[in-house]
């Protein structure tokens, strides 16, 4: 935005009051793709500028709703529930899956290379850099197989990566090349995930790297205002020496069901906002 423009808006603001921005024709869309949890960045021209030029009334009125709405240093809004007090608007947590997603493909955007090919960054490439940095045991739990040895098993693990990758694209979060989820553009709202370590880290190459270390310990975390323990350790072996993958597997999947699938008691991850009025 220049100069001249920002004295524009100052000295003759679009919206008034919240009923001038409700009557905007693409308010209801604005207000459902916040609700369900989605980031809006500029890609999204007009309601990147309903909520840019309305952005205090638009805080008001989702505060009386229980939820903040919050623009991150990276130009792109998103709303979050509010501690304390009553939220109005339903949240999900992601699961631990596609938080650990998330924490790569934040990796992946805050590297240079992956420029290259237009950004393109396919799922096989993601699926590779997991490898490289979980406990062997962890990545077979997260993608819900007993084992992957075989192709079959390989085929059936990448089903569950695209599931994933296509979650993260409903929050905005990525860009998909059709709907096969096979190939993938980083987007601005992945640096949600760098909330962790962005205090500690100067440069983009120390946020790699220190995102590195946190998805190699198992430590799942969206925001770091949140106030719960969103510290996680991989799932070793225990001592009985049948204890195996499938089994762990198993039993979070039991977890779930107790606990609608929400949060488990290995994993303590944030908000997918998700949302309804």
């Amino acid at each position: 935005m220049d100069k001249v423009e920002s004295k524009e808006l100052i000295d003759h603001p679009p919206y008034q009051h919240i009923n001038d921005l409700m009557s905007d024709d693409y308010f209801p869309e604005l207000d459902s793709r916040l609700r369900r949890g989605e980031h809006i960045d500029a890609r999204s021209h007009q309601l990147f500028n309903m909520i840019r030029n309305g952005f205090h009334l638009l805080s008001e009125h989702y505060q009386r709703y229980g939820s903040d709405l919050i623009q991150a240093p990276e130009s792109f809004y998103y709303l979050r529930p509010a501690t304390g007090g009553k939220n109005w608007i339903r949240s999900q947590k992601l699961d631990a899956l596609s938080m650990i997603v998330g924490q790569v493909l934040a990796m992946f955007h805050l590297d240079p290379e992956q420029l290259e090919d237009n950004g393109w960054i396919s799922a096989d490439a993601i699926y590779e850099r997991m490898r490289l940095l979980l406990d062997t045991d962890y990545l077979c739990l997260l993608l819900e197989r007993r084992k992957i040895e075989t192709q079959a098993d390989r085929e059936k693990a990448m089903e569950t990566l695209r599931r994933a990758i296509r979650t993260l694209a409903r929050l905005g979060m990525v860009r998909l090349e059709g709907n096969q989820a096979n190939r993938l553009q980083t987007q601005s709202p992945l640096m949600r995930f760098i909330e962790p370590v962005r205090a500690i880290s100067s440069t983009p190459e120390a946020t790699r790297a220190a995102m590195e270390a946190l998805v190699t310990d198992g430590y799942i975390s969206f925001d770091s205002e949140d106030e719960t323990d969103s510290s996680i350790e991989h799932p070793r072996r225990s001592k009985r020496q049948d204890d195996t993958c499938h089994s762990r597997v198993e039993d979070q999947k039991r977890a779930d069901k107790t606990d609608n699938g929400l949060t488990t008691p290995q994993y303590e991850s944030l908000m997918e906002e998700e949302q309804e009025a």
